[in-house]
């Protein structure tokens, strides 16, 4: 039994059975950080010495909480009390928050124990941090929850938190083949959360497998983990969409997403393709002109304040944000909001969406994370989603998809995932 290579559900199986205690846990996952840290570089700021003493402090005590005695991990954008949160960027090299945030006050208060901070891009933007793919060192983790990503995958943490504001939960989830789930935009509280683009930005969580992604969410919403679906009266409906970006993917992408639909039909499950509508092709572009606003507004300090401590990308982004009117930025929600409403219907007819998570497979260098082109629109409707991993190319390199459901149809997607998972392991 190795218990670093345990998910969390399994791990807190251990502890509260007497089969492991939190301390041998941590000593696990704090070993193998040991080992593999130098190489991956995952962490922005471990403290293992702490981590451990809480682990030893937890083996006294009755094990409570729904994640009692699990490890977990935190992008460097989530404030944390006893830790640095320096969101990527040397501006705030110094910067060590009076209180944790709210997620972070959820997992420690379930009984959860932090080990450290995790890589970020700066400002959850587009510059890459230090950190490496695990499955092939010279390719990125993407981002720009990097080192969230990377750490699940290399298996020094079971839970990581990350954020998206267009796709840095799901294209690093699916470079380095784990899990990971983004709520219906508002489901988790953003305290404490760097913010970038508020109608966009969406706190989430990275895991190995869906039943802990459903855990956390627990947590996360003060509420009880729901039992796991069977559905053997109905099973789910899920239709593949192409979406307008099809073409512009990978041989390997497409054919992923293709052997995806057929595994799920291989269950007798009812799967279709659908049609984008045709308001679709205008979204990526809507998602970059509200992203571009809303943070050259909120992040004006640090491009005013900056100077040559700031990225080229960041200030890009920042200077091309200032050229959009209100009228644009009024536009591009409209956009948002009549998609949505043919969404309402597609859903009357499938109870979950698969579509591509990212282009291919994670790109090789590390001076970049790959495009966010597969999840900028998806982010844009606000739309519950998970991130699958789905077989591998030739080289070892992870591919995957990612299911979406209805805007506050978190609880029902992630029980449709966790069937998916099934029989993508079938």
């Amino acid at each position: 039994m190795t218990l670093n290579h345990l998910d969390a559900c399994e791990i807190s199986r251990h502890i509260r059975s007497g089969e492991a205690k939190p301390s041998q846990v941590m000593q696990a996952h704090l070993e193998r950080i040991a080992a593999r840290e130098p190489q991956v570089g995952a962490f922005i700021h471990l403290d293992a010495d702490r981590a451990m003493d809480l682990a030893r402090e937890a083996d006294a005590k009755e094990p409570s909480g729904l994640l009692f005695g699990v490890p977990f991990v935190i992008k460097d954008i989530i404030d944390t009390q006893n830790m640095p949160t320096r969101w990527g960027s040397p501006l705030y090299e110094n910067r060590v928050p009076e209180r944790d945030a709210a997620c972070v006050e959820s997992f420690v208060q379930a009984g959860a124990i932090p080990i450290g901070k995790t890589v970020t891009t700066e400002f959850a933007y587009f510059k890459p941090g230090k950190t490496a793919n695990p499955h092939n060192l010279c390719h990125t983790p993407g981002g720009s929850s990097s080192g969230s990503a990377a750490a699940v995958a290399d298996f020094m943490a079971p839970l990581a938190f990350g954020s998206q504001t267009a796709a840095s939960l799901i294209r690093p989830a699916a470079y380095c083949g784990v899990r990971a789930f983004r709520p219906t935009t508002g489901g988790f509280d953003l305290k404490g959360v760097m913010g970038l683009a508020p109608s966009l930005d969406t706190l989430g969580v990275l895991a190995r497998s869906v039943r802990d992604l459903a855990l956390c969410r627990a947590v996360l919403t003060d509420t009880q983990p729901p039992a796991e679906t069977d559905f053997e009266d109905a099973q789910p409906r899920i239709g593949l969409m192409r979406g307008p970006h099809w073409a512009d993917g990978s041989v390997e992408m497409r054919d992923t997403c293709q052997r995806a639909l057929q595994a799920i039909a291989a269950t007798g499950a009812e799967v279709c393709e659908l049609t984008h509508p045709p308001i679709f092709d205008s979204l990526t572009r809507a998602q970059i002109t509200v992203m571009g606003y809303e943070a050259s507004r909120i992040r004006a300090h640090e491009y005013f304040a900056g100077g040559e401590r700031i990225s080229p990308q960041f200030r890009a982004l920042i200077e091309d944000g200032q050229k959009v009117s209100d009228a644009e930025y009024q536009d591009a929600l409209a956009r948002r909001d009549r998609a949505n409403a043919m969404l309402d219907s597609l859903f009357r007819d499938v109870d979950v969406i698969l579509a591509p998570s990212a282009p291919g497979p994670a790109p090789l260098g590390l001076s970049a994370t790959g495009d966010p082109l597969y999840s900028r629109s998806w982010n844009l409707l606000q739309l519950p989603t998970v991130a699958l991993p789905f077989g591998s190319t030739e080289d070892g390199l992870p591919m995957g998809v990612q299911l979406l459901g209805p805007r506050g149809g978190d609880v029902a997607l992630l029980a449709v995932a966790r069937w998916v998972e099934a029989a993508f392991a079938r």
